[in-house]
């Protein structure tokens, strides 16, 4: 199992987790364009940062201490 990182982690406003390798196409494009972002509005959603302390909980919580990033985790 991938272990937690420093890497953002992003949530939509359908709940999904992911980091900044496995937001999409349009998101990635946007976030390029601003690095320092806290959200992202894309045709489909919204995304915004979560927070360390949320990141963590859910790691420990429901991830094992592993990543939250749902791509990751399902090896995508």
């Amino acid at each position: 199992m991938e272990t937690v990182t420093t890497a953002r982690i992003w949530s939509d406003l359908g709940g999904r987790c992911v980091c900044d390798k496995h937001l999409g196409n349009e998101a990635s494009f946007k976030l390029a364009k601003r690095p320092s972002a806290k959200t992202i509005t894309t045709s489909m959603t919204k995304w915004a940062i979560m927070h360390e302390e949320e990141v963590t909980y859910l790691s420990n919580e429901y991830c094992n201490g592993g990543t939250v990033c749902e791509s990751c985790r399902e090896g995508r």
